[in-house]
């Protein structure tokens, strides 16, 4: 189970149209989560929406690969980013974080997750505070450590372009 699935937000998906992107081969779109406001260019090209098997969020999966994006927005329900930062690490999946950064309204987390796999997955989180810190707005993408030179300008792109919830 992904670590955000812990963070129990419902996200909806609203269509966009392409942006001048869509040349870099991942056909990037807008999104814009019409809840709690934040957004986020998604790779369509590549990747595509799936069915997140009863945790909230939208899911994204590789298409013909692994890689995986889950975007998830929510109630702060009070908590600090040092309590939101601590929930995620002690997720049922077992993980080493390797990096981690952050500010008063956001935070990154990445690392490995430590499946028993030849080949670990990489995961990135970023975890952005509304200005009032009411509420969160999150991401995730993991990907085959194998593929760390495949995904480095999409996980790029992606923070770059991630955006936090209104107030």
């Amino acid at each position: 189970m992904l670590r955000l699935a812990a963070l129990g937000v419902v996200v909806g998906l609203m269509a966009g149209t392409p942006s001048a992107l869509a040349q870099s081969g991942y056909g990037w779109e807008p999104y814009i989560d019409p809840v709690y406001g934040f957004s986020a260019d998604l790779p369509l090209g590549a990747f595509e929406v799936v069915d997140a098997e009863g945790t909230p969020g939208l899911a994204l999966s590789e298409i013909g690969g692994v890689a995986t994006i889950n975007l998830n927005g929510g109630s702060a329900q009070g908590m600090t980013r040092a309590a939101l930062e601590a929930q995620l690490e002690t997720a049922a999946r077992a993980a080493t974080t390797t990096y981690r950064a952050g500010g008063e309204s956001w935070f990154v987390l990445s690392g490995y997750y430590d499946d028993g796999a030849l080949d670990d997955t990489i995961f990135y989180t970023k975890v952005l505070f509304s200005p009032d810190h009411e509420t969160f707005a999150a991401f995730e993408i993991t990907f085959p450590a194998r593929d760390k030179p495949r995904f480095e300008a999409l996980v790029e792109h992606f923070e770059d372009n991630f955006t936090r919830p209104r107030s």
